[in-house]
């Protein structure tokens, strides 16, 4: 039996020696950088994000609407999306500049947030984001914008973005 043990010792070692060696030459021999909870920091940066509550159009909608529930709408696409339309009342900022430029959502803190982007990834990571900075009431809508859009409810387009009314005949 200890030369079978042996044997299957020195397999093993092959077996994990072959192995090692195949994964640096593809690239994959690294050891992932880990998050808080000993997960790779790609899946713990988007953890919450991916659980968040969810919210429905048409409760936003009532909400927006509600004074004694104070909801804050953030668009976290780029400005392009944002101009070219967007949920009524958001305030956009990028998901990628989110870190830096959470202090302008200080006056939401006591505030239900609610993220979106176009289908659901980088409100994601924008809503991991606002937990990690402390935020507590935060909300996905349901669908992102293209469920949005796809319902027909309203979108408001600023101003500098719309197209040029034709001139009236005088």
């Amino acid at each position: 039996m200890p030369r079978q043990q042996s044997a299957n010792t020195r397999v093993t070692a092959i077996l994990s020696a072959c192995l090692l060696s195949w994964a640096a030459t593809v690239g994959c021999a690294q050891t992932a950088p880990s998050g808080p909870n000993g997960a790779p920091a790609a899946e713990a940066a988007s953890t919450f994000g991916e659980s968040a509550p969810l919210i429905s159009a048409t409760d936003l909608l009532e909400r927006q609407h509600d004074s004694q529930r104070p909801t804050v709408v953030l668009d976290v696409r780029t400005p392009e999306e944002f101009a070219a339309g967007h949920v009524p009342g958001a305030i956009n900022i990028p998901h990628d500049q989110l870190a830096t430029r959470v202090a302008e959502l200080a006056d939401a803190r006591d505030k239900e947030i609610v993220a979106y982007c176009r289908s659901g990834r980088r409100a994601a990571l924008a809503l991991t984001t606002l937990h990690e900075a402390g935020f507590a009431q935060l909300s996905h809508l349901d669908g992102d914008f293209l469920a949005w859009q796809a319902a027909n409810r309203p979108i408001e387009v600023p101003p500098a973005s719309r197209p040029a009314e034709p001139a009236g005949q005088h």
